[in-house]
């Protein structure tokens, strides 16, 4: 009987190992031949010159309660039209929440639905005290060494420009797309965008627009960020994760400090941010992420093709391994960040109250109400309760089999034919969440070429484009809009 059983679990082995090796062996990379396209003849040089100057223009957002750089958006909208002259004449323009911009390119097949280009004109502000770290300054829209430097570069004037680049371009070359093409440009996406292209969308819904896709900042192509992987790999995000940022508030006797009671507020506060930090929520594997490694498993080295290409019996492993990475980590849950504590005026007096700002990035399937109910069940103090300041639930996930993903994908390959492409997940937020009510599908994609030392750059210190990759940039547009009508 013992016998039986051994050669039963033996024969049970052999079957799934023959199976495992069976699905990863087989697991081979797709043959997608590029069509070999002509490039767009981009004058380096001018084009550079014109993002140095919208990179010159201090455009920032700064909270919800600073005015507004009105002077500043005065600027930077005389120089795109002085820039762009035939996009000034042939397309229409609308301003939005005074500073916004919606241009709209009328197609020739009113059966096509229209695409939306996206981008957002304003900037974050530089971090006091970190000016002397730049290498020229953020403000100055330095052009040295086939590089312009300062903030906008990145995030995100680059797309503003390159999209009205590329419309300047085709125009120029009597060029007239078959489908509708709106430039929806924000001026206060890194305040959370509810006048600017909160405005627009709602204008373009009441039009009754129904776009097939929006396309937005979001990722980026990268190189030597995932493991066994040379090629640089294009990430087309289908979602971006939920935004929630709770202040908690714990309560407690006020007083001296030389007869303190067994809990302070400072004490309560301290054991609440402690507790969420010690039970975060937990990992799971779903798409997109889960889209993404499938698509890129067969080109990883065989261990972690292996476990990939097995999730119906390693999926835990391979989310145990994901959440040990700082990234990947926040592929897989929503995360959980303590970013603010108060409490307290003085070193002998005891404060009646401490807060705390947590900040939270919801992945898709995870709502702001779970998380609320996360908090308080973890934190488990009648003494601490959580106030939402601000928050969005995560978007929906748009397909990876729409002719509006294969068109971009398509327009990637043509332009940058040495990438893969692979569906993705936006870890921050972007101006798209006010388009996603009214839209098919809704993708988040610059083919901006970035180290693992760049994303540091983001929001950073020392943000800057090389030129020839911005000129990549100009003509995946120009390629996109030509393909648009397909």
């Amino acid at each position: 009987m013992i016998k039986k059983i051994i050669i039963g679990v033996v024969g049970i082995v052999l079957i799934l190992v023959a199976v495992i090796a069976f699905k990863t062996i087989t697991n081979t990379p797709k043959t997608i031949q590029a069509e070999q396209i002509n490039k767009a003849n981009i004058d380096a040089d001018a084009v550079a010159q014109r993002l140095s100057q919208a990179v010159q223009i201090k455009t920032i957002s700064v909270s919800h309660n600073a005015p507004v750089a009105q002077a500043e958006f005065k600027k930077l909208h005389a120089l795109i039209d002085a820039s762009f002259p035939l996009v000034a004449q042939k397309l229409t323009k609308e301003v939005f929440g005074n500073h916004s911009l919606l241009y709209t390119w009328q197609g020739s097949d009113a059966s096509l639905q229209p695409g939306i280009l996206m981008g957002h004109m304003d900037v974050v502000p530089v971090e006091a005290g970190t000016e002397q770290n730049w290498e020229h300054p953020p403000f100055s829209g330095k052009i040295i060494d086939g590089t312009i430097w300062g903030r906008g570069t990145l995030d995100d004037k680059l797309s503003v420009f390159a999209i009205l680049e590329a419309a300047e371009y085709q125009l120029a070359q009597g060029f007239s797309p078959k489908r509708t093409l709106y430039f929806a440009f924000g001026h206060d996406e890194e305040i959370g965008g509810e006048n600017g292209a909160g405005k627009i969308a709602e204008h373009l819904k009441n039009q009754g627009v129904n776009p097939a896709f929006t396309l937005d900042e979001g990722m980026v192509v990268v190189k030597d960020i995932m493991p066994g992987i040379s090629q640089p790999i294009a990430f087309i995000a289908l979602a971006e994760k939920g935004y929630l940022t709770l202040e908690l508030t714990a309560s407690a006797e006020g007083g001296h400090s030389s007869i303190p009671p067994k809990a302070t507020a400072v004490g309560k506060i301290s054991r609440a941010i402690a507790r969420l930090e010690e039970n975060r929520l937990s990992a799971s594997l779903q798409s997109p992420v889960s889209d993404m490694l499938e698509t890129l498993a067969p080109h990883m080295p065989i261990s972690l093709k292996a476990v990939i290409s097995n999730r119906w019996l390693l999926d835990p492993v391979l989310v145990d391994q994901l959440a040990k990475g700082k990234t990947t980590n926040a592929m897989v849950r929503t995360t959980t960040a303590a970013t603010i504590i108060n409490g307290g005026t003085k070193d002998n007096v005891l404060p009646s109250t401490a807060r705390a700002t947590v900040n939270f990035r919801l992945l898709p399937g995870d709502t702001i109400e779970d998380i609320v109910e996360h908090v308080n069940s973890v934190v488990d103090d009648p003494d601490v309760t959580a106030k939402i300041m601000q928050g969005n639930n995560p978007s929906k996930v748009s397909s990876s089999d729409s002719d509006s993903y294969r068109m971009i994908e398509k327009t990637v390959r043509e332009v940058l034919p040495d990438v893969l492409v692979s569906p993705g997940l936006m870890l921050a937020g972007s101006d798209t969440k006010h388009y996603e009510p009214f839209s098919e599908n809704s993708y988040r994609f610059i083919p901006m070429r970035f180290g693992p030392k760049d994303i540091a750059r983001v929001h950073g210190t020392n943000e800057r484009i090389y030129i020839d990759n911005y000129a990549e940039i100009i003509q995946f547009y120009i390629r996109l809009m030509e393909n648009s009508g397909t």
